[in-house]
C-alpha cells in the first residue's frame, strides 16, 4: 500500500503544472540537466528577481532558523517568499546545513522547495532545493562579478572552500564568458582542494592548491565555506572584487571603508552574526553598504575594494524553481505526485 501511495505518474496529459490537480515534481538529475543548460538565463532571472524586490513587486520575509544546542554547527532554515510579475508564485525553501556530513563524504546541505499557487495557496510542486539553492547562490555572485568587472577577465581567481557552491560559481562564471589566467583553491581539507584542482584542469583551467592562512592578492576572490566565525584577517586592495557568499569568513574590521559592501538586502545582511552584522554591533552602524541596485549595469564601479555579501533570498529560489518547472514541462520531464493531497471540494 505504501509503495502504491508513493507511485509517481508522468505528466503527459499536457496540463500545465500551474493547472494540474496534483502537485508536480522533477527528478534531481533532470533539475541538474536543466540548470546546466540555462546558466546565463538563470543569471538574468536572478537580476529580474532582485529588480522585482527593489520595486516592491516581491516579498521576502526574514529567514527563520532552527538551531540545536547539542549540535551548534548545524541548522535548518526556512525561507518563505513571494515574487510577482510573470512568476506570480509563493513558496518556501526548507534547507539544512550539517557540516559534519563532509567527514562522511556527504553533501553539507540538503533542501526542499514547495511552490504554491498565489491564486489558491495550494502546493503546485515539490522540488529538491539543493541544486537550485546552489545555482541561485552562484548566479547571484556571477551577476555581481559581471556588474563589477565588465571585461569579465582577471589574472587570478582564488576560491576559499572546495565545495559545491564554489564549483557552481566557477561554472556560472565560465558560462558568462569569464577568462582566468590561473585559479587557486584554498580549503582546510587537502583532499577536497586537490579534487577541485583536478576539476579545474578538466575545464581547461590552470589551478593549484593555496594556503588559507596567507593574504590573497587575486583580482577576484570567492568565499564559500561553512565557517561560523570570521577568520580571514587581511586587507583588500583597491582593484579586488570579493564574492563573500558564505557571509562569515571576513573579520568585520576588514569591511570598513575604503571597502564598499554590496548586499542583496541591507536588512537581511545585517543579521545572524554575519561579518557585516558583527561590524554593525561593534560600531553601531555600517555606512559603506548598498544593495545590488548600486552596481546595476551602467553604474560606475564603487571606489576601492568591493565585497559582495549576498545573504541569499527566498525569491531567488522561487524564480529559479519557476525556470525549472517550465523547462521540465517543455521537455516532458514533469511528473505528478498521485494522491498527495486530499479532495479539493468542500462538499
Amino acid at each position: 500500500m505504501i509503495v502504491e501511495d508513493l507511485r509517481r505518474a508522468e505528466a503527459k496529459d499536457g496540463t500545465s503544472w500551474r493547472e494540474a490537480d496534483e502537485p508536480s515534481y522533477v527528478r534531481a538529475r533532470d533539475i541538474a540537466s536543466i540548470l546546466a543548460s540555462a546558466r546565463t538565463q538563470i543569471i538574468e532571472v536572478v537580476a529580474k528577481a532582485y529588480d522585482a524586490f527593489y520595486h516592491q513587486e516581491a516579498i521576502n520575509p526574514d529567514t527563520y532558523s532552527l538551531r540545536f544546542p547539542q549540535k551548534s554547527n548545524s541548522r535548518i532554515n526556512a525561507l518563505p517568499a513571494y515574487i510577482g510579475r510573470d512568476v506570480d508564485l509563493a513558496g518556501l525553501k526548507w534547507v539544512a546545513s550539517f557540516p559534519d556530513n563532509v567527514a562522511r563524504n556527504r553533501q553539507r546541505a540538503s533542501a526542499l522547495i514547495v511552490v504554491n499557487s498565489f491564486e489558491t495557496g495550494y502546493p503546485l510542486a515539490v522540488l529538491d532545493g539543493t541544486l537550485i539553492s546552489s545555482a541561485r547562490t552562484a548566479a547571484s555572485a556571477a551577476l555581481a562579478a559581471r556588474c563589477l568587472v565588465p571585461g569579465r577577465e582577471t589574472d587570478a581567481f582564488t576560491l576559499y572552500g572546495a565545495g559545491v557552491i564554489n564549483r557552481d560559481l566557477l561554472a556560472y562564471l565560465q558560462a558568462d564568458g569569464w577568462r582566468f589566467d590561473h585559479v587557486t583553491i584554498c580549503d582546510p581539507v587537502s583532499a577536497s582542494a586537490e579534487a577541485f584542482t583536478q576539476h579545474c584542469a578538466a575545464r581547461g583551467l590552470s589551478a593549484h592548491v593555496g594556503d588559507t592562512s596567507r593574504r590573497c592578492d587575486s583580482g577576484l576572490i570567492s568565499f564559500a565555506t561553512s565557517a561560523l566565525a570570521p577568520w580571514y584577517d587581511h586587507p583588500f586592495h583597491a582593484d579586488q572584487t570579493v564574492l563573500h557568499m558564505s557571509l562569515r569568513d571576513i573579520v568585520p574590521e576588514r569591511l570598513k571603508a575604503p571597502v564598499f559592501n554590496v548586499v542583496d538586502d541591507v536588512s537581511h545582511a545585517l543579521k545572524a552574526n554575519t561579518s557585516l552584522h558583527l561590524l554593525q554591533q561593534r560600531q553601531g552602524r555600517v555606512e559603506n553598504v548598498a544593495n545590488y541596485a548600486a552596481i546595476a549595469p551602467g553604474a560606475p564601479r564603487p571606489e576601492g575594494p568591493v565585497v559582495v555579501s549576498a545573504f541569499g533570498m527566498g525569491i531567488l529560489d522561487l524564480a529559479v524553481a519557476h525556470v525549472v518547472l517550465n523547462a521540465a514541462q517543455e521537455r516532458g520531464l514533469l511528473r505528478r505526485i498521485d494522491g498527495l493531497l486530499p479532495e479539493f471540494s468542500r462538499w
